[in-house]
């Protein structure tokens, strides 16, 4: 999730002095920002150095493969909590997979206070409890309510991480690599879910726990060694340590003054424009809200965390040659190697063409899927000749996923929105996401039961095709343009 101002505040900071002596830089004190906090593309020249801020990068997105494990596990668990002593049914294991979902509500909505008290560093250690507690429940479960419980507890977690580990990223990050790492925390997601799946393949429900618990106590070890974000540290006021980590962040050959005065007053102009829910109804903030908005529904009512959550009965109920269980881990390949060519591709080809090339094949693919399951269920029954179909969909469907719809919303939310509603409009994207997610994998199997599995992914292929339309008609193409060039399109 990759996470300008008004013409009054802009005009207070060209005014003051800056809060650090400037050092050579070729700007005048004061000079307006071209990129967002921490984007340092313009001040390092080719001094400043990658290692540190790839580094520590790379820790915070590991956050990013623990959430994959719990978003994934119920594909695999669900069929073998069916066949467990706990002899759970169907609806039962439904609810399973959609606690996650609403324990990560809750954990995305909790998070943005707390990481704005604490720090972006001790909110990531403080999330790693809850995970490994859940997973810890879920693997000594006895019974229903203990697995739920567990499930809420590592949703929770989740959300919590789809909040800060982007903001984190974003906030150490220059520039040049800040999308390519803020990508990176999607592919880690994939990589979780990947992991799952091949775990899931030999190992049972409880077991699958149990090894899914060592993952958060990794990222605890790897969170300890970080610094704090900059941005957190100078917002409280602490400038030296602000300074040593973005020294340490960029290499000590890096000027890093210039920076730190932006950085300085960004966060003196957020305090002066404290945003409110209300703010979210002013002409340039409503325009870029509901764009991020609409993109957020469209990617969930895609259906893809129905695709994930129930990879495995999709496969056992198409009746396809192919064993369930290693076409998920052929899915789930195809999902972090395109989730990778995403990272690549979303500087080069735009980020309204990748939205309407993967909308329009992933509509494509629930179509097909459609199709397949009518023959079986509906039509002549003899899908013997096709019965490599569910798994080409699949795979292309995740791939179109994972290159367009997948990254693209959270990263558009980052660079639509002003600074001074960021805040607020990220907590409600959190939600609004996490919500729809809840419902589309609570009412997938009653769905399935009332219209057939034909009947629910082409009403997810419809949903993908009026995306295709709204993206085309109203969605604004942010590629290459600067954050204060977005927001003055949004003034106009």
């Amino acid at each position: 999730m990759a996470h300008r101002r008004s013409a009054a505040a802009r005009a207070a900071a060209a005014d003051s002095e800056p809060l650090l002596p400037p050092e050579n830089t070729g700007e005048p004190p004061g000079a307006p920002m071209t990129d967002s906090v921490g984007s340092g593309a313009g001040q390092h020249g080719g001094t400043s150095s990658l290692k540190n801020q790839v580094l520590a990068s790379l820790c915070a997105c590991f956050g990013g493969l623990v959430a994959g494990l719990t978003l994934a596990y119920s594909s695999p668990a669900g069929p073998d909590l069916e066949k467990s002593s706990l002899a759970l049914d169907s609806k039962q294991v439904s609810l399973i997979g959609s606690m996650m979902p609403l324990g990560a509500l809750f954990g995305g909505l909790a998070c943005g206070p707390t990481m704005d008290r604490f720090g972006r560093r001790t909110a990531m250690v403080l999330i790693n409890l809850p995970a490994m507690l859940g997973w810890l429940l879920i693997t000594y479960a006895n019974g229903f309510g203990m697995i739920l419980t567990g499930r809420i507890l590592t949703g929770f977690a989740t959300g919590c991480t789809t909040v800060v580990a982007p903001t984190y990223v974003a906030e150490v990050c220059e520039a040049r690599i800040r999308g390519a790492m803020g990508a990176g925390f999607q592919f880690q997601v994939t990589l979780g879910i990947l992991l799952t799946y091949i775990m899931g393949k030999y190992l049972h429900w409880n077991f699958l726990a149990m090894a899914s618990s060592f993952f958060p106590a990794a990222w605890l070890l790897l969170v300890c060694w970080l610094r704090e974000s900059p941005v957190w540290l100078l917002d409280q006021d602490k400038e030296a340590e602000a300074l040593d980590t973005l020294t340490w962040l960029r290499g000590p050959d890096a000027d890093v003054t210039s920076e730190l005065n932006q950085m300085l007053q960004q966060l003196r102009e957020s305090r002066e424009n404290q945003a409110s829910f209300r703010d979210l109804a002013k002409r340039e903030n409503l325009r870029p809200f509901v764009l991020s908005m609409m993109l957020m529904l469209f990617q969930q009512l895609s259906g893809v965390n129905a695709v994930i959550f129930y990879t495995v009965d999709i496969f056992s109920d198409s009746g396809s040659s192919i064993d369930s269980d290693l076409a998920t881990i052929i899915v789930g390949i195809v999902q972090m190697l395109s989730t990778f060519a995403g990272v690549v591709l979303v500087d080069r080809l735009g980020r309204k063409v990748l939205l309407i090339i993967s909308d329009a094949i992933m509509g494509v693919c629930l179509l097909a899927l459609g199709v397949f399951f009518y023959i079986k269920f509906d039509g002549s029954g003899n899908v013997e000749n096709i019965g490599w179909l569910p798994l080409v969909s699949l795979m292309l469907f995740i791939f179109a996923f994972s290159v367009g719809f997948g990254p693209i919303p959270w990263l558009m939310m980052g660079e639509l929105c002003a600074p001074e509603v960021k805040g607020v409009a990220s907590g409600v994207a959190v939600a609004f996401n996490w919500t729809l997610a809840f419902i589309v994998t609570l009412t997938f199997q009653p769905l399935v039961d009332g219209i057939t599995e034909a009947g629910v992914f082409w009403l997810f292929a419809a949903v993908c095709f009026a995306g295709v339309a709204y993206v085309t008609i109203f969605c604004y193409e942010t590629k290459g343009k600067t954050l204060q060039e977005i927001q003055e399109h949004f003034r106009n």
